[in-house]
């Protein structure tokens, strides 16, 4: 009963589903980033030999950034340098453990073991957090373990998440491949487009690169041809790593929105109830707020901001203070 409890406390800081935002009638917050219609996470597995020099180029030709998740025993040495790189550039490089053992015959020492060294050893050769997991042969376990190093893992239960999903430590994601029944651009795009009808977000899990000797291989001339069609709908899919995708849902669900307001000039005071020592509560998330009567436009020192419909959008991250002039 002490583990389930543990994990219970440590997900009620971390979890959105168990906090709850407080904002002024005049804002809202938006589900996914810019108001998007729904996320789509690209997550590959094993560090497959096509891996880096297939398809982070892909990746990068639009623009979207991926989630590699790395079993650390089975990286060479010279790769290291490269996947450093490759999370500089924005990718995520995170957990993918140490052995590549089925955590559920784990016992809860040698669990902790595998999440505890693999995020030393992800940190210590890339220099940039990690602070995601996903289990090896999707076995979800000893999730109170996991919350202790990690804000959310991936299993692979094959359906598309809600806006705030039920377990952070039990995201699902739907495997491609010859291995499964998505491997062509048309049906990829289902499934996104499955993802905007429910509003909520779609994760793959990809291994093989074409030829490269992965399990359940996917071409990439289909997922390039997939790339183009969800680049051609920025409104409809916010595509980002694993990663940010946790870190936005748990700020959404727990932001706070305090507003000062003097003549013409709204000071907007944001931040977060949901706290974590695992990593800094800092992706950007969007709000916009009606415009004030008698305001037919406005100005704020916030990024990506927008006036339109009688409303100005921009981005918020907790912790920090926004102005807006309105004229």
């Amino acid at each position: 009963m002490k583990k389930i409890h543990t994990f219970l406390l440590v997900a009620a800081m971390l979890s959105a589903a168990t906090a709850v935002a407080q904002i002024p009638n005049e804002y809202t917050i938006a589900p996914w980033h810019g108001f998007s219609e729904s996320a789509v996470t690209y997550s590959l597995d094993d560090l497959t030999s096509n891996q880096l020099p297939v398809a982070i180029p892909l990746f990068d030709k639009y623009g979207v950034k991926v989630s590699l998740n790395v079993v650390t025993t089975w990286v060479k040495p010279d790769e290291w340098p490269k996947l450093k790189a490759v999370a500089k550039s924005g990718h995520e490089v995170t957990s993918h453990t140490v052995n590549h053992k089925n955590m559920a015959q784990l016992s809860a020492s040698e669990f902790e073991l595998e999440c505890k060294e693999s995020k030393r050893i992800i940190t210590q050769y890339t220099g940039a957090e990690c602070i995601t997991l996903v289990y090896p042969y999707c076995a979800s376990a000893h999730k109170e373990i996991s919350a202790k190093y990690y804000i959310s893992a991936r299993c692979c239960s094959k359906h598309i998440e809600p806006h705030t999903p039920a377990d952070m430590f039990d995201i699902s994601s739907v495997g491609v491949g010859t291995e499964s029944d998505v491997n062509t651009a048309e049906e990829f795009n289902k499934w996104v487009d499955d993802g905007v009808a429910q509003k909520g977000w779609c994760t793959f899990l990809i291994h093989g690169i074409d030829d490269d000797g992965g399990y359940s291989p996917i071409k990439s001339s289909e997922l390039e041809k997939h790339l183009a069609y969800v680049a051609k709908n920025p409104q409809k899919f916010w595509v980002a790593t694993f990663a940010q995708i946790s870190k936005y849902i748990i700020e959404r669900d727990a932001l706070t929105i305090r507003e000062t307001k003097k003549s013409n000039k709204i000071t907007v005071t944001v931040d977060c109830k949901a706290k974590t020592p695992l990593t800094a509560l800092d992706e950007p998330v969007t709000i916009s707020r009606q415009l004030p009567q008698g305001c037919s436009t406005a100005k704020t020192n916030a990024k990506n901001a927008v006036v339109s419909g009688g409303k100005i959008t921009f981005d918020v991250v907790p912790g920090k203070t926004y102005k807006i002039n309105c004229k």
